[in-house]
């Protein structure tokens, strides 16, 4: 089966709200200038995309930070339920192109989880997305508890986005460099969010609880073996020692089962077999799925990648959407894309995606 015929489904998929625009430092607002069109457009214009690449349905979500960096929490809680009705509107309106994301005041937990509850009871969200730490602090903290434990007690994930590390971590690694944060800064903190989770025992305390993390597995799957051997000695030799009480490695099993039972990895903005063939291998196919990254990453070049993966016919199936209608429970259904696009669509699609990583490899020669 090719995948014109195949369903395809994305889960990182942005969009900026107007709202929370107003809040952001005007140089953070400026850095997105390229792509604000296609970041305000969640209509006609954003589906006609999708269909020139090939794609049915994207999971959509507010643009990094979301509401998290305010430090209001009252604000917080009002912009985050106004931007939740706003998306539940929109995917209402076009229930076979779009599913959502809820974005959550996490400055408030209990506000959140009440939050995350009422956009998956009310607009049917699939999950909620967390961008990075919270002021410093990241989910495994106590704090957060009652978000965790509502997306366990609902059954639905919690995708974790990268956003700009904390401050003294900018401070130390890449205050000569900042060009580096976001090919790598973001991937190590998010990973490190995530094994923060790990080695804390969030996972035995919510053994249902399922996480998504994207751009292959945040660099966790390349170094998998080494990290599950030195984490699960380190916690072994804390837990049996006489100091063992009170310390911070609190895993019951080893890495390799937290990653395989509950966290998820999705292709965001990563278009390379290889790292491909290391996800599916340390991870298995069952909890790798396929997503865009759209505005940043090409919503063609990303159909061509899936096109083109290594994968048998059933395994990639798999990663184009079976994976993700088992995780966020979606109707297996297959809803024919209504395409208002044309061959020429997809024509001029695929030159301006060519055109514009010319123009990018030529900026950053």
């Amino acid at each position: 089966m090719e995948t014109s015929s195949m369903r395809v489904i994305a889960l990182e998929e942005a969009f900026l709200h107007p709202k929370l625009r107003e809040h952001y430092p005007p140089s953070y607002v400026k850095s997105l200038d390229m792509v604000k069109v296609r970041l305000g457009d969640v209509g006609p214009e954003r589906i006609r995309r999708m269909d020139a690449a090939g794609v049915d349905l994207q999971v959509l979500s507010h643009v990094a930070p979301g509401v998290q960096t305010l430090e209001d929490a009252s604000l917080s809680i009002r912009l985050s339920k106004e931007v939740n009705d706003w998306l539940g509107d929109v995917v209402r309106q076009y229930p076979t192109r779009f599913a959502g994301f809820a974005l959550l005041p996490t400055q408030s937990p209990q506000d959140a989880a009440d939050e995350l509850e009422r956009t998956v009871t009310q607009f049917g969200f699939k999950g909620a997305m967390v961008n990075g730490h919270m002021h410093g602090r990241f989910l495994d903290d106590l704090a957060f508890s009652p978000i965790l434990e509502r997306a366990a007690a609902l059954d639905v994930p919690i995708y974790i986005h990268p956003y700009t590390p904390p401050q003294g971590i900018m401070d130390i690694y890449y205050r000569d460099c900042p060009h580096m944060v976001q090919g790598w800064g973001w991937q190590v903190d998010t990973g490190t969010h995530l094994l923060r989770m790990i080695a804390s025992g969030v996972f035995d305390r919510y053994p249902n609880l399922k996480v998504i993390i994207g751009h292959m597995g945040e660099l966790i799957p390349f170094g998998l073996d080494r990290i599950n051997r030195q984490l699960t000695m380190v916690n072994w030799l804390l837990s049996s020692g006489p100091e063992g009480a009170g310390t911070a490695a609190h895993m019951e099993k080893n890495l390799l089962y937290y990653m395989r039972n509950n966290v998820f990895i999705t292709s965001s903005g990563v278009f390379d077999q290889v790292a491909l063939n290391c996800a599916i291998g340390n991870m298995g196919i069952d909890n790798v799925m396929f997503s865009i990254d759209d505005p940043f990453a090409d919503n063609i070049e990303g159909m061509e990648f899936l096109r083109n993966a290594d994968l048998s016919q059933a395994d990639k199936e798999k990663f184009a959407h079976g994976n993700a209608e088992r995780i966020l429970k979606f109707s297996t259904a297959v809803h024919p894309r209504k395409s208002t696009s044309s061959a020429l669509d997809a024509f001029l699609a695929k030159a301006k995606s060519r055109v514009a990583q010319a123009l990018l490899s030529f900026l950053l020669k």
